[in-house]
């Protein structure tokens, strides 16, 4: 029997990824600040994304994480906590991530930049008004020496 899709929000299931970078804000609720590190989205929704990134990051640790991408010109900063992993390859990890957003204005801005990602997207698979992954990204995000910037 399937699990029911509990998943408030629609999702946009990405050909070519966004480009985006994150950093650890916080471990157990205590605040802490890394580099950057580049991951590439898969999908996204309102309500979280799933992203790829060679980075084995823990899940027990409770991790805040900061998020930035553009969409439409617009520099997004949003944060979000890990949900769920799962190891594709020894050097790749996909993260499923539940976004963390206490601003109405920041979650609306958001949804209405999706629905038009959306929109936009069944015309074309890349938006230059985006940060979609270029082919120097992919090369960087999947690079077997990964360093965090």
């Amino acid at each position: 029997m399937s699990q029911p899709n509990k998943r408030s929000s629609f999702r946009i299931h990405l050909q070519i990824p966004l480009s985006a970078m994150f950093k650890i804000i916080g471990i157990k609720n205590k605040a802490i600040e890394t580099k950057h590190s580049k991951i590439m989205i898969k999908d996204i929704s309102a309500g979280g994304i799933r992203m790829h990134t060679p980075l084995n990051l823990p899940t027990e640790m409770s991790l805040l994480l900061e998020f930035t991408f553009l969409l439409f010109h617009q520099e997004m900063k949003i944060l979000g906590v890990i949900k769920r992993k799962t190891m594709l390859k020894p050097t790749l990890y996909e993260y499923g991530i539940e976004f963390s957003i206490a601003d109405p204005v920041l979650e609306q801005q958001l949804t209405s930049h999706l629905i038009m990602l959306y929109s936009r997207l069944r015309r074309n698979n890349v938006l230059a008004s985006c940060s979609f992954c270029s082919e120097d990204d992919l090369e960087d995000i999947l690079a077997l020496q990964y360093e965090i910037t």
